[in-house]
């Protein structure tokens, strides 16, 4: 009857601890993949100037636009 509680003991923590260690290597294998948060690729201007532009915003659309576009298709629009 005693060794019957002990087997039975013995295999639930072989499987709780077992699933402990799956979740464990699936969290490592995650951080690994992810890159960490605020690394992302950063912009980084091209030296010819036409990469960085000015913009301004648009009274009507409120929308920030280059300077000199073309307009947005509404007719009140004064770009």
């Amino acid at each position: 009857m005693f060794t019957k509680f002990l087997l039975t003991v013995a295999v639930v923590a072989v499987i709780w601890f077992g699933f402990r260690a799956i979740q464990r290597r699936a969290e490592r294998r995650d951080q690994a993949v992810r890159p960490p948060t605020g690394a992302g690729k950063r912009f980084t201007p091209e030296m010819d100037g036409d990469s960085v532009r000015d913009l301004v915003k648009c009274p009507i659309c409120n929308t920030w636009r280059p300077a000199g576009a073309a307009s947005c298709g509404r007719s009140e629009c004064p770009n």
